[in-house]
C-alpha cells in the first residue's frame, strides 16, 4: 500500500490532505463549521504511509490549540468506527468514546 492508496482511503471518509509544517503533509477534517478539524497522522506526524502501520488521530480547535488524541492500530479498525454515524459531530464523540475505553491514549 502507498501514500497515494493511503490518501485516497482517507479522501472517501471525509479527510483531505493538507500541508503542515516543514513541507510534512497531514489528513485533515473539519468537524464544525467554526473551523475545528482534526488530522491523521502517523506516528511521526505525517501522513501514513501504508494503511496496516498505527495512526495518531488528533483533535484541534479552531484556533489551533491541541484539544486531546488517540491513536488505532491501523486505518482499518479507524475506518469501522469512523462510519458507524453519519454527522460529524456523532463522528467525533465516536472516537472519543473509542479513547476512554483505551488504558493508555
Amino acid at each position: 500500500m502507498n501514500d497515494e492508496n493511503s490518501r485516497e482511503f482517507y479522501s472517501q471518509l471525509g479527510f483531505e490532505e493538507t500541508d503542515m509544517e516543514d513541507y510534512v503533509t497531514a489528513l485533515l477534517f473539519e468537524y464544525e463549521p467554526e473551523g475545528g478539524y482534526v488530522l491523521i497522522t502517523d506516528e511521526e506526524g505525517k501522513t501514513p504511509a501504508s494503511l496496516r502501520q498505527p495512526v495518531i488521530f488528533s483533535c484541534y480547535r479552531p484556533d489551533g490549540a491541541f484539544l486531546w488524541s488517540t491513536s488505532f492500530k491501523n486505518s482499518f479498525l479507524f475506518k469501522d468506527l469512523w462510519t458507524e454515524v453519519e454527522a460529524p459531530a456523532e463522528k467525533l464523540a465516536a472516537v472519543q468514546k473509542y479513547r476512554e475505553s483505551k488504558e493508555y491514549y
